[in-house]
This record gives C-alpha cells, sequence and structure tokens, in this order.
C-alpha cells in the first residue's frame, strides 16, 4: 500500500470507529438503565451525607465508597451495560449486519468498551465524588473520582468481553461481583490483588489519612493494572470475534 492510500484509509477508520461508538451510546442509554444506575449513585450522596455525622467523617465516607460505591455501584453500572452492549448483538442475531461490514474487527469491542466507559463514569464515578465532598471529605473525593473512573474502565472491559464470550453473560458477571469480587477479595488472603476493586482500592487509598480493607498493592501501580485489565479484555474479545461462528 502506498503512502497516499495508507493516509486516506485514516479517515475512514475513525469514522467507522466513530459510528460504531455512536451506535453502542444509543443503544445502550435507556431510561430504564439511567434512572436505574442514577437511582443507585444517589444512594451514594445520601450515604455521604450520613458519614458527615461520624466521628472521622473522611474515613467513613471512604469506607462507604469503597464497599458501596467500588464493590457495588461502579460493577453492577459496568456489568449491566457491558454485557448489553455487544450481548444484546448476539442474542438478537444482529450481530451478524455488523459483521459482514468492511470494518476491522478491533473495533467493535473497541467502541462498546469506550460507549460503556462515557456512560458508567459520569453515573457512578461523579456521585461518589459528591458523597466524599458532602461528607466534608474533600481529600476524599479526587481519589474516589480516579479510584471509580479506573475500575469503571476496567470492569467494561471485562463486561463487554463476557458480552461476547458468554450466552446469558449477566448472570455470569453478577455472580464475578458478588462472589469474586467481594466475598473472595474480603475473606481469602491475597486475593484483593487479583480483583479490580482490589486495585481501585488502592487507589481510593492514597486520599491522606485513608485506610481501605482490601488493598491490592501500591497506588501507583493501580494506574497500570486497571487499564491494562481493560486493553487485555479488549484483545481477547477482538480474538474471539475474528474466530466466532456469527450467526
Amino acid at each position: 500500500m502506498s503512502t497516499a492510500e495508507a493516509v486516506s484509509t485514516r479517515p475512514d477508520t475513525l469514522v467507522s470507529l466513530v459510528t460504531l461508538y455512536r451506535l453502542f451510546l444509543r443503544t445502550q442509554i435507556t431510561i430504564k438503565r439511567l434512572l436505574g444506575i442514577g437511582t443507585l449513585g444517589a444512594l451514594s450522596i445520601l450515604i455521604g451525607l450520613l458519614a458527615r455525622s461520624d466521628s472521622n467523617p473522611p474515613q467513613a465516607v471512604a469506607d462507604a465508597i469503597d464497599g458501596y460505591g467500588l464493590g457495588l455501584l461502579v460493577p453492577l453500572a459496568a456489568l449491566w451495560l457491558g454485557t448489553s452492549a455487544i450481548g444484546d448483538l448476539v442474542e438478537d442475531k444482529l450481530l451478524v449486519y455488523l459483521s459482514l461490514k468492511p470494518v476491522p474487527r478491533w473495533q467493535l469491542p473497541a467502541a462498546a468498551i469506550l460507549a460503556t466507559v462515557s456512560i458508567v463514569v459520569p453515573l457512578t464515578a461523579l456521585p461518589l465524588t459528591v458523597s466524599a465532598l458532602v461528607a466534608g471529605a474533600g481529600d476524599v473525593a479526587w481519589a474516589a473520582f480516579l479510584a471509580a473512573s479506573l475500575a469503571g474502565l476496567a470492569y467494561a472491559g471485562l463486561f463487554v468481553l463476557a458480552g461476547i464470550w458468554f450466552r446469558r453473560a449477566v448472570w455470569w458477571g453478577l455472580a464475578f461481583v458478588l462472589i469474586w469480587e467481594n466475598v473472595i477479595a474480603y475473606s481469602a488472603g491475597d486475593a484483593a490483588r487479583f480483583t479490580v476493586t482490589g486495585w481501585a482500592s488502592a487507589v481510593l487509598g492514597l486520599a491522606p489519612g485513608i485506610d481501605v480493607q482490601r488493598e491490592a498493592g501500591s497506588g501507583g501501580a493501580a494506574f497500570v493494572v486497571l487499564p491494562a485489565i481493560a486493553v487485555a479484555a479488549w484483545l481477547a474479545a477482538t480474538w474471539h470475534y475474528r474466530r466466532a461462528d456469527i450467526d
């Protein structure tokens, strides 16, 4: 391919990626999902108000963000949206139409992950940040935003992968969130280092004077580990999509 031809294909590649991204945004954003996730996010703000009356508001709200926000709110939101992104196309037998278009196979999982992150982060990270602010814990707010955003990115990759790989992925994902990411992460020794919540908690632990219960490692390492999980999930989803029999 000549240089001129290579340059001419780049805009087409970007256009197709943006088109898929917009498609997933339209299919994922529904009133039901926005209300459901928004209600869970509002609950985190209420928890922040209650933490304000604690003898140690920063630690109280950090515990709430760690247990409820990073343990339930972020993964459940990503699960609901991520598994449905490509999973709904598979269930409805519509993925075959997209697979026939002359679009690089890596773009479909990439667009699905980007769209999921674009919805999950505002609906989860922002309420958790506000939760810390209303509790009077400004030093926790920035750590909460970073932890929730990075966790949302990692979970988006994992659950988009699950949606393209498994039938009824939402149930497998729910078991993963409740059992592995919560019960085992808390109770089984060093298991936290193999969980998204453990690394997200490590970022939350960067806030001054805050202790977290399931820290997986250093907060600095989490800035590498969590995006790496998303990239690995995208690569695995692309590999599976290229080899799957789509009908």
